[in-house]
């Protein structure tokens, strides 16, 4: 700065380019375009490739614009952020999108395999080729659209499974005119779509669709005067099954081909998906429609039913009544976005000090002995990152180590993952690699949000395995409270596709070879439980399922472990306070365990509090329990 100082015009010049920068930064938007377009890879137009040509449209535009593609085939991993909107991409005959993406490939997963990707609302697609050429290796996606007020007409989509995912849970999408062809959930997804004088195609025998649709969506995928055909030799295709229990599908007037099976549906191997789902048919016709032999749980719409599915009432976006009536409730508090950090180990020792005067609080403090590895991603909701911390032995193994997911609790509303960092730091010197995950609570997403994250985690520790040398045969789940209702939760249903959440390292198995519930309960509708048994919804489990227990006593009895015991159930060790409702249906639950002939332990610990495993003098002995234990059962 100094010799500077002697060039006084060189310093103002310097001054003056910055400045510049500043403006021209802060005006950039002002600068990009916001007029029709044309892309050509021959020169001809504005741009030669339709990337570029999306990166240079004004944000937000203010009034529509169309971007003209000229033919020819464009290899292109194309994204329309959701900054974008007002846009109408229009294709030429022989205008091609084609890419060749697909789940595994590298660290690749289905949501990543895209050929175009459309996040932006009042986006228009017509006369487009969009194809993912990938071939039959998995999950391959060629459209992937979560915008809201999306139109494509006259465009085809081509690829084999997964080859378009029509979603987001607000988002509503138009296919008019169009091809579609696929092997297996080839259109799949929780948007409210309609698919309007369109021909379905299927390559194999498989499925045509796999909608998530959420419980409180009125529609979810409507076909309207659709053809369905198939290749020769295809002769086996339902016509959609549950990629969530809240699936919803119809098929009305729509020209249903032989290959179609006689059931129609299939309830993804889980009898409660009948029970759940809304798929119904009306006047089909074609050797596929006859209804002798329609699954007896799927429907078929009245006159008066089928009057409703018109365009306008399809895409109103309106929820349901008695949902609207809970959440208007008053004492409700519902999802807020916002974090509850009212319960805490401070919070749980202040409030447990005066009813147990000998709580004592576990310093927290890092070991000797033990690597820590904080804030570590393991998956992505939208832009919301998820988290967790790494606890493993600095001592090198021989051979790879035991795991433990350990699982906060908090009422599924509160508390954080760093909760339980001192139980994993004294399980890590033992010889375990701990990992304490952060899972969506009910303030920002109901059940089985938390499910679907939690089953992420143990995936994502699978595909790590290798760098965090663990044993994916010896992986246990512990939890305390909420998190104790989770690890049992997550331990009995491993088999159930409907409870893995999103596709995220979905070749690898969400089973666990041993479970640790430390007072979380068993079941919600259990006579000793007591969860939810007035109906001013102020018990957490309330605010967690969106429902009461007598406004939805299904969804109750889905989220409770008992109701999912049996043969497949790893070993168990319950820990227990002299909270009695705290472990409703344990008992119950060991029942199944005995007549299946799985192990399970129960330990408890007389006049403690629930948040007992949290301090001393109850903390030593929770980690002897859980360490012998998990020494007999890992093996």
């Amino acid at each position: 700065m100094k010799k500077l100082s002697k060039f006084p015009l060189f310093r103002i010049y310097v001054s003056i380019f910055l400045s510049f920068i500043t403006i021209w930064n802060s005006n950039s938007q002002a600068l990009k375009i916001q007029h029709d377009l044309v892309v050509a890879k021959d020169g001809s137009g504005d741009f030669r490739y339709i990337q570029d040509a999306v990166d240079a449209i004004r944000v937000y535009l203010p009034k529509r614009i169309t971007v003209r593609i000229k033919k020819g085939i464009y290899k292109e991993k194309i994204v329309i952020p959701s900054t974008l909107s007002n846009i109408t991409f229009v294709g030429e005959e022989g205008t091609v999108i084609s890419y060749d993406d697909f789940s595994g490939k590298g660290k690749m997963e289905t949501f990543d395999s895209y050929t175009l990707k459309v996040m932006g609302n009042d986006i228009t697609l017509e006369n487009l080729v969009i194809e993912n050429t990938a071939g039959r290796v998995g999950q391959a996606v060629a459209l992937h659209i979560e915008g809201d007020r999306c139109v494509m007409r006259k465009c085809k989509f081509l690829g084999n499974q997964d080859t378009i995912f029509a979603s987001g849970e607000n988002s509503r999408q138009h296919f008019i005119n169009c091809y579609i062809e696929g092997t297996v959930d080839f259109i799949f997804g929780s948007s409210t779509a309609l698919f309007e004088n369109c021909t379905i195609h299927s390559k194999v025998n498989g499925y045509v669709s796999a909608a998530s649709t959420p419980n409180w969506v009125n529609y979810g995928y409507v076909f309207k005067n659709c053809k369905l055909t198939a290749d020769a030799g295809v002769d086996k295709v339902f016509l959609g099954r549950p990629w969530r229990s809240f699936a919803k599908t119809a098929f009305i007037n729509c020209e249903l081909g032989k290959h179609i099976v006689a059931t129609g549906w299939d309830n993804w191997s889980n009898v409660a998906n009948e029970t759940t789902t809304f798929y119904a048919e009306y006047k089909n016709s074609g050797e596929g429609a006859n209804l002798n032999a329609r699954a007896k749980w799927s429907h078929q719409l009245s006159d008066e039913e089928a009057a409703a599915f018109t365009t306008e009432k399809i895409f109103a976006g309106s929820l349901k009544p008695s949902l609207n009536t809970f959440w208007s409730q008053p004492s409700f508090i519902g999802i807020t976005g916002k974090i509850d950090s009212s319960y805490s180990n401070n919070s749980a020792y202040l409030n447990t000090k005066k009813s147990h005067p000998i709580t004592e609080i576990v310093p927290e403090k890092s070991l000797s002995s033990v690597n820590e590895q904080k804030a570590i991603s393991y998956g992505k909701i939208g832009e919301r990152a998820l988290l967790l911390d790494v606890f493993s032995p600095k001592k090198v193994a021989k051979k790879a180590l035991p795991a433990i997911i350990i699982i906060h609790g908090g009422g599924w509303r509160t508390g954080n993952r760093t909760q339980h960092h001192q139980l994993a730091r004294r399980l890590a010197d033992l010889g375990y690699v701990c990992f304490t995950p952060e899972y969506r609570l009910s303030t920002e997403a109901l059940y089985p949000a938390a499910v679907y994250d939690l089953k992420t985690a143990l995936r994502w520790m699978k595909a790590n395995a290798q760098t965090y040398n663990i044993d994916t045969n010896r992986i246990a789940t512990l939890g305390f409270s909420a998190g104790g209702q989770l690890s049992a939760f997550m331990g009995v249903t491993a088999q159930n596709p409907y409870f893995e959440g999103n596709n995220a390292n979905l070749n690898h198995s969400s089973k666990v070879q041993a479970v640790v519930d430390i007072d979380g309960t068993l079941s919600f509708v259990h006579a000793e439980s007591g969860e939810g048994d007035d109906r001013k919804n102020t018990s957490a489990a309330t605010y967690w399922f969106g429902y009461s227990k007598a406004d939805n006593l299904k969804l109750w009895e889905e989220a409770s472990p008992l109701t999912h015991v049996g043969k497949n159930t790893p070993p168990m060790l319950f820990l227990n306070s002299s909270v009695d409702r705290m472990h409703a249906g344990r008992e119950d639950f060991r029942k199944v365990l005995d007549q299946n002939n799985i192990y399970s332990e129960v330990h408890s610990f007389p006049d403690s509090p629930h948040s007992f495993c949290l301090f001393n003098p109850w903390f030593e002995p929770t980690i002897k329990y859980i360490d012998e234990f998990l020494k007999k059962v890992l093996k």
